[in-house]
């Protein structure tokens, strides 16, 4: 999704994973079960790889080099830069998993769905807890229109990182998009309340256009 709404989701997305990286988060769900919807399909909880040899500290260190510069990149849309660095990462130190998952959206953003989704599912293969890996997995789906999984990682994120202003915001949009006015609504009020810079996004993008009249919406962007 390389239009504006793509484009601050993006950001969001960096933000999660330099902000998130090395943490410890519980495994699969997180913190408190969320509320399926029914046009979810409910997946079983992913057994985490056997651990990687430990990489040798200048090698580690050299793949968090070219993660970081991948990054940098990927935050300016230069996807195929972000991933010839994000290789250069994975080749110093194999066993750094948050890197499938940087190379794997960045591949969704160039239109490799296949392959990009792949490699997030890397990721949660090696680390099923990786919260920044169900982000992506959120806007792989949303970069494809699949609005159900889309949602359903969305909330596996929030469940993870209950802060994460984007992910409500996502939730907002696709509720918007769908005609659920309440519904959008609701997440975009959480999404505002944990960043005021969410009221001059919203107040732009179009997924709101059919709200943007209304009383309860004008007051969430004033």
């Amino acid at each position: 999704m390389k239009s504006r709404p793509g484009k601050i989701m993006l950001i969001a997305s960096i933000a999660l994973l330099v902000g998130l990286q090395g943490c410890s988060l519980p495994g699969g769900s997180g913190t408190k079960p969320p509320e399926k919807r029914n046009a979810v399909q409910k997946e079983e909880s992913p057994q985490p790889s056997p651990a990687a040899p430990a990489a040798d500290p200048v090698k580690a260190a050299e793949s968090e080099e070219f993660f970081a510069q991948g990054l940098k990149l990927y935050e300016q849309y230069y996807y195929r830069e972000a991933i010839t660095s994000f290789d250069k990462a994975i080749a110093a130190d194999p066993g750094n998993f948050k890197v499938y998952a940087a190379k794997g959206i960045a591949l969704c953003f160039e239109g490799d769905y296949q392959g990009g989704m792949a490699l997030i599912q890397k990721t949660l293969d090696i680390n099923p807890g990786y919260v920044p890996a169900f982000y992506d997995m959120a806007m792989a789906y949303k970069l494809q229109d699949n609005y159900d999984q889309s949602l359903y990682w969305f909330e596996k994120t929030i469940q993870g990182d209950p802060g994460n202003t984007w992910s409500y915001y996502g939730i907002a949009t696709i509720h918007a998009d769908r005609g659920n006015t309440g519904e959008s609504l609701k997440y975009l009020k959480k999404a505002v309340e944990l960043d005021q810079a969410v009221k001059a996004v919203a107040d732009q993008q179009a997924h709101f256009d059919r709200m943007r009249n209304l009383p309860e919406f004008q007051a969430l962007v004033r």
